[in-house]
C-alpha cells in the first residue's frame, strides 16, 4: 500500500475549482461518465480539505 502524498489547503482549493469546471463541461457535451467520475475526484478532495487542521 502506497502512502499518500498530502497536499496544501490551496492546491486542493484549486484542484476542486479546476475539475468542477471540468466536469461541468463534460455534463454540458453530454458525457455523463466522464462527469461522473469528475465528481468522483472532487468528492475525495473534498473529503481530504475537511481532514486538514
Amino acid at each position: 500500500m502506497a502512502l499518500r502524498q498530502r497536499h496544501s489547503v490551496n492546491d486542493i482549493r484549486t484542484a476542486i475549482r479546476e475539475l468542477s469546471v471540468r466536469a461541468q463541461l463534460a455534463r454540458r457535451e453530454g458525457r455523463t461518465a466522464d462527469a461522473a467520475e469528475l465528481e468522483q475526484r472532487i468528492a475525495g478532495y473534498r473529503d481530504e480539505l475537511g481532514a486538514c487542521p
